[in-house]
C-alpha cells in the first residue's frame, strides 16, 4: 500500500508540474491572450495613473510598455492579436495617445512587448483623460481571462502648488503662480524643492539661475515679458 501511495503522489506531482508549465496556467484550450501593464506604474493592477506636470515642457510623450502574454503553446509562425478602444469608457482624443490596434507575436514566442504612447496636450492642464483598451478576438487568438483582457490609462498635466511653498519656498522664490512654477520646472528640470533635502546654498543657487533665465526670456521677448496667469509680471 505504501508503494502504491508513493506512485500515486508522484504521478499527481508530475501532472501538476506539466499543467503549470504553460504560462502559469493549466491550459489545453484554443490559443488566447492576456494583457499586463508596466509594473512600475500599474503594480500588477489593470490600470495606471500618470501626470506630465512635474516634467519639463519639452517632454511631450510618455511611453508605457505593455506585455501581451499567450495562453497556449508556441507555434512556428507569426500570430496577430487585436486590440480595440472602448469609446464608452474613454475620454482621451486621438491627439492624446498612440496605440497599435494589432500586435504581432513572433514565431515560437509566448510573450511580446508593445508601447502605448500617452501624449501631452494643452487640454491636459485642466483635466484628466482616460483611455480604455480591450483585447479582441483575431484569426489567431481568442481573449483570455476577464481580469486581464483590458487596461485603463488615466493621465493629465495638472500642476498643483507645492505644500511647502508658503512655509519654505516663498522666502526664496517669491509669490507662487502656476506660470512661475512651470518655468522653474522647465529651467531646473525638477519639480521638487525642499529645505529638508537641499541646503540654503542650493536653494539660493536655484534662485540665481531662475533670475538669469527670466532675464534671458524677457530680453528675447521684449514686447511679451513673462506674466503669470493673473497678468502679473513674474519675478524671483
Amino acid at each position: 500500500m505504501k508503494k502504491i501511495r508513493i506512485i500515486i503522489v508522484s504521478v499527481l506531482a508530475i501532472t501538476l508540474w506539466s499543467a503549470c508549465e504553460n504560462d502559469g496556467f493549466y491550459y489545453q484550450d484554443e490559443p488566447r491572450v492576456r494583457l499586463k501593464g508596466p509594473y512600475e506604474w500599474a503594480l500588477n493592477t489593470d490600470s495606471l495613473e500618470f501626470s506630465f506636470a512635474s516634467s519639463p515642457s519639452t517632454v511631450t510623450k510618455q511611453e508605457m510598455l505593455m506585455t501581451l502574454h499567450v495562453m497556449g503553446n508556441p507555434v512556428n509562425k507569426d500570430r496577430v492579436a487585436n486590440l480595440e478602444l472602448v469609446s464608452a469608457q474613454s475620454t482621451a482624443t486621438s491627439s492624446q495617445y498612440s496605440i497599435p490596434l494589432q500586435v504581432t507575436v513572433p514565431a515560437n514566442q509566448l510573450t511580446v512587448n508593445f508601447t502605448v504612447d500617452l501624449l501631452r496636450t494643452v487640454e491636459l492642464q485642466d483635466k484628466t483623460v482616460r483611455l480604455y483598451i480591450k483585447l479582441a478576438e483575431s484569426a489567431d487568438f481568442k481573449t483570455g481571462v476577464v481580469e486581464q483582457d483590458h487596461f485603463l490609462f488615466k493621465w493629465n498635466d495638472v500642476l498643483s502648488k507645492p505644500k511647502n511653498w508658503e512655509t519654505e519656498l516663498k522666502s526664496v522664490f517669491g509669490e507662487y503662480s502656476l506660470v512661475k512654477y512651470r518655468f522653474m520646472i522647465d529651467i531646473l528640470d525638477t519639480a521638487t524643492f525642499s529645505s529638508e533635502t537641499m541646503s540654503w546654498a542650493e536653494l539660493n543657487n536655484y534662485k540665481i539661475k531662475m533670475r538669469n533665465a527670466l532675464t534671458a526670456y524677457n530680453e528675447a521677448h521684449p514686447t511679451e515679458p513673462l506674466k503669470d496667469e493673473n497678468g502679473q509680471l513674474v519675478s524671483f
